[in-house]
């Protein structure tokens, strides 16, 4: 339930951070202070974390696929 709980945050998370590098970017476009790269940066990190999570959650088992076209 926990590997559940933290995939959601991160899946929201991610979400978020790709609305604010979207609003940085449409707001400071004569800045230069990176804004946007930043927050793009933290959208991958949160992204690669999003992965690892479901990654080790299908191997422990906390995680399954129940999709109708996997039952064999």
């Amino acid at each position: 339930m926990v590997f559940k709980i933290i995939v959601i945050i991160l899946f929201i998370a991610n979400i978020v951070a790709l609305g604010v590098a979207l609003r940085a970017l449409l707001t400071n476009q004569t800045d230069g202070s990176g804004k946007t790269v930043k927050y793009l940066t933290l959208r991958v990190i949160l992204a690669v974390a999003l992965l690892v999570f479901v990654g080790v959650g299908l191997l422990t088992g906390q995680l399954g696929a129940s999709a109708p076209w996997l039952s064999y």
